[in-house]
């Protein structure tokens, strides 16, 4: 039971800690977008990352964290719900069951979701630093043979970019949420003979 009490002290801090970090985050965002002369001069001209100069493309990425982030909290929040049920040894409790189950679910959306827009930001980013090189700056048929040459190249680039984009931790994410299912299918599993150990009884 050491272990448990453990598990639910890192499990609370880490909940609680996150938490804290979004609401210093969503301060620090709106100080920075409304009141940026409070912060050091390499801190300011937040806005600018608003204006034209900067195309939409540019947010997936930070969108797609912070939603993984939040995501990531309510994962931690139900693992949070299942400390006292298993503490109580209410290991086939509905509770921990369906806890189990949504926790598992977050993680692997998390994993593949943030993997999937992360690799359609790499290809967006691409194109678009593709297109200011190639189109604009270098100018006319220079910009379109260099392009031509760069091709093969470019495929292990791309290649790279995608490799970095889903990166080690959404796989960990990955197996940590397929793991949590695999409890939560035992445990229901166990329920069942539980229930019909108590009826033969």
């Amino acid at each position: 039971m050491k272990t448990i009490k453990l598990l639910k002290i890192l499990i609370t801090i880490i909940f609680w800690g996150m938490i804290v970090l979004l609401g210093l985050g969503i301060i620090c965002f709106i100080l920075l977008l409304f009141f940026e002369d409070l912060f050091p001069p390499f801190l300011q001209g937040f806005n600018m990352l608003f204006n034209d100069r900067f195309p939409w493309q540019v947010w997936i990425g930070p969108i797609a964290s912070v939603i993984a982030f939040v995501l990531f909290i309510l994962a931690i929040n139900y693992l949070r719900k299942c400390i006292a049920p298993i503490q109580e040894q209410r290991f086939y409790s509905e509770e921990v069951i369906s806890n189990l189950k949504k926790s598992g679910r977050l993680f692997i959306i998390i994993a593949l979701g943030t993997s999937f827009i992360r690799i359609v930001g790499v290809f967006m980013i691409k194109n678009l630093t593709n297109r200011l090189a190639y189109g604009g700056n270098l100018g006319g048929q220079i910009g379109v043979t260099n392009l031509m040459q760069t091709t093969d190249s470019s495929v292990w680039s791309y290649l790279g970019a995608i490799l970095s984009a889903i990166g080690g931790t959404n796989f960990f994410l990955l197996i940590i949420g397929l793991f949590l299912l695999v409890f939560s299918s035992v445990f229901k599993e166990g329920q069942l003979l539980k229930e019909e150990n108590d009826l033969t009884i």
